[in-house]
């Protein structure tokens, strides 16, 4: 009977353990040079805009306070901002900050 206390001990200390989340930095960004391109018909709501990096990378994007409508079809550089929505089975979302034409 001792040896089922320790086990059951061992397994809630590791099942606590593996439940701390990782620190996350409200102010990280990242920089992505792609083409901007409108989102289309998907099966997740999310989003405007898909920046493909290539073939097998892309990054679904919106923004709050920039016109990216403007940019469809071009090359750009953008900083964004990840949001931290992500509906299975959909791509993580980012805020663009800034946008520029390459």
């Amino acid at each position: 009977m001792r040896f089922h206390k320790i086990i059951i001990f061992i397994l809630a200390v590791v099942a606590f353990a593996s439940c701390a989340k990782k620190p996350v930095d409200d102010n990280a960004t990242t920089t992505i040079n792609g083409r901007i391109w409108p989102k289309g018909t998907t099966t997740y709501t999310y989003g405007t805009h898909l920046i493909t990096v290539d073939r097998y990378t892309s990054y679904l994007v919106e923004s709050t306070s920039l016109n990216l409508d403007s940019f469809d079809g071009d090359s750009v550089v953008v900083t964004v901002k990840d949001m931290g929505i992500k509906v299975n089975p959909g791509p993580e979302l980012y805020n663009v900050i800034t946008i520029k034409p390459l």
